[in-house]
């Protein structure tokens, strides 16, 4: 019989098992020791059984909202007791299944919006935190339903209540994904915000959730803020990148002023990571200050995997 603590298993084999991504894995073994893999010859990780076993755990215990600070020191025993009442695990969509949870969860929203119910909206999206993970919860759910929304809105087919009631049941959600995911101590810090102007927030929230996810302290400071302040915040909280939305056209002038503001009270020492709509007619600008466009939120949670 196989000892279960001698290292065989190559990587692609365990990311297929558990579920993880290479990025993630990569994240739990250098930032919280979660494994320590053996090595082929020629520098190859290899696991064991036993370390399969424990890194299923480990993304099970996250799926359900446990921070992996607060849960990497762990035995598997008390992750198993940690587990005990928990829900099974969803099986690992591929990504057909994926979409097709992300387009349902979607059409049951806009339902639970046109006839303004806040509580089925609010548990079709909880349902879909929970099965999707924060990363793809937001990618393939909330970010194509607002965008949706304010089609409708545009259309005339949402009057104003309807679309605050969307955007403030969405808002809770996400505050649950961060409030629910607290890091340890030592984990690093990030800081997200909207600049001057910018009223739209879930953007800058659905970061923060996708920085949470992946290991790092998420430091929400809110919208409409001075690019001066945001950089002044994360140099007190000592961040080690920072994530901002633009998403209104809002007047050139005042988001110039702001990001170079932001630039000058950082001094280019924190990575700075912005998405949305508003970036497509500033990629220069942007990168004339050090700051990285992000294209998606995935590639966002892969950058911060890798940091």
């Amino acid at each position: 019989m196989l000892d279960t603590n001698t290292p065989v298993y190559p990587v692609r084999i365990v990311l297929r098992r558990t579920g993880l991504t290479a990025e993630l894995l990569r994240a739990w073994e250098r930032r919280y020791g979660v494994v320590a893999p053996g090595r082929t010859d020629g520098g190859q990780r290899l696991y064991s059984e036993a370390d399969v076993i424990r890194l299923s755990l480990l993304r099970r215990a996250t799926q359900y909202g446990h921070s992996i600070g607060r849960i990497a020191e762990l035995s598997d025993q008390e992750l198993d007791a940690l587990l005990v009442d928990a829900p099974a695990a969803p099986a690992r969509p591929g990504p057909s299944a994926d979409g097709q949870l992300g387009v349902g969860t979607r059409r049951a929203c806009l339902e639970a919006i046109q006839w303004m119910d806040g509580a089925a909206l609010d548990a079709a999206l909880r349902r879909a935190a929970v099965a999707l993970g924060p990363v793809q919860f937001a990618e393939q759910v909330v970010a194509p339903l607002v965008r949706e929304i304010g089609e409708l809105w545009h259309a005339g087919r949402l009057r104003i209540v309807q679309e605050h009631l969307a955007t403030s049941t969405i808002r809770q959600v996400l505050s649950g994904i961060l409030a629910f995911a607290p890091a340890g101590d030592d984990a690093p810090v990030f800081v997200a915000a909207t600049t001057t102007g910018q009223r739209h927030e879930l953007g800058a929230m659905m970061a923060a959730a996708v920085a949470a996810a992946q290991g790092w302290r998420a430091v929400y400071l809110g919208p409409d803020l001075p690019g001066e302040e945001i950089g002044i915040a994360a140099a007190r909280l000592h961040a080690g990148a920072i994530g901002l939305s633009l998403v209104f056209p809002t007047e050139d002038a005042v988001i110039d002023r702001d990001l170079a503001d932001l630039a000058e009270a950082i001094g280019r020492s924190i990575p700075v990571y912005v998405g949305g709509e508003g970036t497509t007619q500033r990629g220069p600008q942007l990168a004339g200050h050090g700051f990285t466009v992000i294209p998606s939120l995935t590639d966002l949670g892969q950058r911060l995997a890798r940091t």
